[in-house]
């Protein structure tokens, strides 16, 4: 039950799949830490995810029992944009856990080396003895980037243990240590709208506490405990002046939720409250005779929320969610309550079809590492993206999923989600909201005729409009293709061509202001690889952007960036001992 089925999935390339097998699973039995981590391993595929990529693995690993699968530092942390697949450990599929626990040490090394001076590495030692496990990891990862000040450096230091106090109650706790350094790494659609002088810092120390509880086989309660000191710093400097930012947050935040389950309904009932103090330090340096400018704000960040989320299993094989939450959000000059009501169904007219309908409210509130226990769907629709603190969002949504055959599988989804982004005016108490629009859509088709032969075909549509004059406006079509080959001693090769249609208003770096641009390309990539006998590890070669494709593209999630504008090769091993 401990194998991370949402990897064989994304080895295989078919990510949407796992996530409709993912929320299903979820559904029917909430305190399934399979499920949740299964989910979790397939959101790197839905861009804007890494909240509900998080939420889900903290959900996992508070209901896992105690057992010796290694805790990868990178998995807990955001990434600081290392490109998609060129970072030590990424999602591919690389299980190495034993059919059966037994007391044991365990080590886990993986590394990377390639152009553009990328490097990292990763080690974890993990161990089991009786009522008692832990995990030890390392990871450090550094790149030149693909140009001038795209440099990226990152190290994470991880301890985690847990024990089981009695086959009813376990307690959890894990330490995280993340430094990060970066130059201007974003692509805005113009390849030149960058700054050569940009630095980012980002250093963050965090502390948790889980417990579990089993009142009995249908009844559980989780408690998660945060406390997390943050500090980003950023300068910058331009012609005649110099900007200086830093940015300092201490916060802690608790969490319960209490899970009741039965044949026919399930409840999960929820609460939580977060608070920190910011100091936010700005300061802009000019050539003389001009007088600096500097501004100190100090401000308390306060959530608190609740929430019931009841999954009802009617017969015919139709499953619906009613529930709300609540926020009592306040943060700078913003002070918002906020009911939030949720409606999903999901059917089954047919044991090979599944057909999802969904709306639902949420806001967006301050997280500690961006993870949260609340439920991160409704009837297989994410609920929380990567949006701006205090964001008011409606999401509506429409899916269907279907088996053709036992080796063809296919779907369509689309969703429209309406915003209001809270925007504050510097200088003065007072925040205005701007609206935004944005509309997803998605279809997928994969096949496996062979045990050695796997294609996938994948199209998505991702269009945002903000009404504020200084966002650009974008409409994207992304459609990636792939081939698999693996053969049975071992070896294994991956072809993927994705076509990038874009269009929209983005910042000219050379008028300042804001004009209508569009590009179309076609990016390949490629991997070979071998799976080590006994299952002792996995060499893999990989090119990125095979034939060193120019291109101009506005990224749509900077967070995890899928392409870049050069050609990358690197070599990765893995080895588990």
């Amino acid at each position: 039950r401990s194998v991370s089925l949402g990897r064989i999935y994304g080895d295989l390339g078919f990510q949407q799949s796992a996530l409709v097998e993912g929320w299903k699973s979820v559904n029917i039995d909430p305190t399934n830490y399979s499920a949740h981590r299964f989910l979790a391993d397939s959101y790197a595929a839905l861009p804007r995810s890494e909240i509900a990529r998080l939420s889900e693995l903290l959900q996992a690993q508070l209901l896992q029992p105690i057992n010796n699968n290694p805790v990868q530092p990178r998995l807990g942390e955001s990434s600081p944009a290392i490109l998609s697949g060129a970072g030590p450990v990424d999602t591919s599929f690389n299980e190495f856990s034993q059919l059966f626990n037994r007391d044991r040490v365990q080590l886990l090394t993986s590394g990377i080396a390639g152009e553009n001076g990328t490097l990292g590495e990763e080690v974890i030692l993990t161990g089991l003895y009786g009522r008692y496990s832990w995990s030890i990891g390392q990871l450090h990862q550094v790149t030149d980037g693909f140009r001038e000040n795209a440099d990226i450096g990152q190290d994470i230091y991880n301890i985690f243990t847990q024990i089981s106090v009695s086959h009813k109650l376990s307690i959890q706790g894990e330490v995280r240590f993340s430094d990060s350094e970066n130059g201007d790494i974003d692509l805005r659609f113009d390849p030149d709208n960058f700054s050569p002088t940009f630095t980012k810092e980002l250093n963050t120390r965090t502390y948790r506490l889980g417990l579990h509880h089993a009142f009995t086989t249908h009844s559980d309660l989780i408690i998660s405990a945060f406390h997390q000191d943050f500090k980003e710093g950023q300068d910058d400097s331009t012609s005649g002046s110099i900007f200086t930012a830093e940015d300092q947050v201490e916060g802690s935040s608790i969490e319960a939720q209490y899970l009741y389950k039965t044949g026919l309904v399930n409840f999960i009932i929820g609460t939580g409250h977060l608070s920190g103090d910011e100091i936010l330090d700005i300061t802009v340096t000019f050539e003389p005779p001009e007088e600096p400018f500097s501004t100190k704000d100090k401000s308390t960040i306060r959530h608190s929320n609740l929430y019931l989320y009841t999954l009802i299993n009617f017969p015919l094989n139709v499953t619906l969610t009613i529930g709300g939450s609540g926020d009592f959000f306040e943060e700078l000059t913003l002070d918002k309550d906020q009911f939030n009501p949720k409606i999903g169904v999901s059917w089954n007219p047919a044991p090979s079809t599944t057909i999802r309908l969904a709306g639902f409210r949420i806001l967006k509130r301050s997280l500690i590492s961006n993870q949260t226990i609340e439920p991160t769907q409704v009837a297989g629709f994410q609920q929380f993206f990567d949006d701006s603190d205090g964001t008011d969002s409606k999401r509506y949504g429409i899916g269907i999923d279907h088996k053709f055959s036992s080796d063809l599988f296919g779907g369509l989804e689309y969703t429209k989600r309406d915003m209001e982004i809270p925007l504050i005016i510097q200088g003065q108490d007072e925040i205005i909201e701007e609206e935004a629009r944005e509309r997803l859509g998605r279809a997928y088709l994969y096949w496996a005729p062979f045990t050695w032969l796997v294609a996938s075909g994948e199209y998505f549509y991702d269009r945002s409009i903000n009404e504020d004059p200084s966002a650009p406006k974008i409409k994207t079509h992304r459609v990636p293709l792939g081939l698999n080959l693996y053969h049975q001693y071992g070896f294994f090769a991956k072809l993927k061509t994705t076509y990038w249609d874009q269009e929209g208003i983005f910042l000219d770096s050379a008028s300042g202001s804001f004009e209508p641009g569009e590009d179309q390309f076609w990016i390949a990539d490629a991997t070979l690889g071998f799976r080590i006998p006994k299952r002792l590890g996995i060499l893999t070669i990989e090119t990125k952007n095979i034939f060193d494709q120019r291109f101009h593209l506005h990224e749509l999630d900077p967070i995890n960036p899928l392409i870049q504008p050069e050609r990358l090769i690197f070599a990765k091993l893995t080895l588990s001992f």
